[in-house]
């Protein structure tokens, strides 16, 4: 079957009546990679399952190549297929028979199921394990027998439920890259829905952020880490730092920003953004961690503060930083050999404001970047 555009336009879904979907309107390309990633109970899973078919809206329509989610198909005509998040794999059936499992009768007699069974097994590398039962696969090796379920009927539209939260992180940069592929090669709408940003940003042509129900941000990936539109989104892509304080243009594009442990903040922007109680947001990556007596370099605000705390991962080192009673979180790259600072010790925290990003103070569900 040819790729099917997705229509979700305004839907209302409540659990024993708690809201779990709320006003929710999506668009997906035919042929995209599309992720929605959002916070446990945000409403992610739910929404996969309106487009399943296996639950249905209470106000608002679903449509997949224009007819309805849950319309009746005849038998064994997938219009979806689905990985679930554990699998769903038989465990008394082999590999084989769980792709192939719920596959027309005729398709089965005339071999055109076994067929197209041995071809995605090929593709997706575990032809070798088709008459293992899933209790004798690996992690990596059961995705790809539920993928290879999924896709078996050629469907419309796949969509596939946090499909590498039960992998290392090894294997799942490696799935991520063949499920790329295989999507491209199938040229296959496509959803799948994420806690994890990385499983997202990595594969996904564009991202939704999802939260209490509500579409919140639609775009690239690139879009969404660069310039959340508001503090809800901001969290949930990584930005830790949100300093309150109060903003007032100087004239059309100088700012100035004070906060009580900060103090006075002076920088320019392409366009000043209106007076009054603001939030300034940066990530720990795009502050600079200096000794208290270095030199002050002009691109960047500078404050003072103290170590109170740190966190040796690896690569880099996690600081927080006490300015007066506020904090900051910084990350620095971990250089071969270089000590941790220790704590307590006095250092300047540079800010690029380049990086950093200011939102009104309103409803947080509703604040959005300047």
């Amino acid at each position: 079957m040819s790729p099917s555009r997705i229509e979700l336009s305004d839907i209302d879904f409540a659990f024993a009546a708690k809201p779990v979907l709320r006003h929710l309107s999506l668009s997906v390309e035919a042929g995209e990679l599309f992720a929605v990633v959002g916070p446990s109970g945000a409403g992610k899973t739910t929404l996969l399952r309106i487009l399943a078919g296996l639950e249905r809206p209470d106000a608002g329509s679903a449509t997949i190549g224009g007819i309805p989610a849950d319309a009746k198909r005849e038998d064994g005509e997938r219009c979806v297929g689905m990985v679930f998040q554990d699998f769903a794999l038989w465990p008394h059936l082999s590999v084989y028979e769980n792709v192939v499992f719920g596959m027309p009768r005729q398709a089965l007699r005339d071999g055109s199921a076994k067929a197209r069974a041995e071809e995605l097994l090929a593709a997706l590398g575990i032809a070798d394990t088709r008459d293992t039962r899933p209790d004798c696969l690996s992690g990596g090796q059961r995705q790809r027998a539920a993928l290879a379920r999924a896709l078996i009927g050629a469907p419309r539209l796949l969509l596939l439920d946090d499909p590498f939260s039960n992998l290392e992180p090894t294997l799942r940069r490696l799935l991520r890259r063949d499920l790329r592929r295989l999507q491209r090669q199938l040229s296959l709408t496509t959803i799948f829905v994420t806690h994890d940003l990385d499983d997202a940003f990595s594969i996904a042509d564009r991202v939704a952020v999802i939260d209490a129900g509500k579409i919140r941000q639609v775009g690239t990936p690139m879009a969404i880490y660069d310039f959340p539109n508001s503090v809800a989104v901001a969290r949930f892509v990584g930005i830790e730092n949100f300093v309150p304080g109060t903003l007032t243009p100087l004239d059309r594009v100088r700012v100035e920003f004070h906060n009580t442990d900060l103090g006075t903040l002076r920088w320019s922007m392409r366009e000043a953004p209106p007076a009054g109680p603001s939030i300034l947001s940066i990530r720990p990556n795009a502050l600079c961690l200096c000794p208290i007596d270095s030199f002050r370099d002009a691109r960047y605000l500078w404050v003072s503060g103290e170590i109170s705390a740190s966190e040796f991962l690896g690569e880099a080192v996690r600081y927080r930083v006490a300015i007066g009673e506020t904090r900051l979180t910084v990350q620095q790259p971990h250089a071969l050999g270089a000590p941790v600072t220790p704590v307590g010790t006095p250092m300047l925290v540079g800010i690029d404001p380049t990086l950093a990003r200011l939102f009104p103070v309103l409803d947080e569900t509703t604040e959005t970047a300047r």
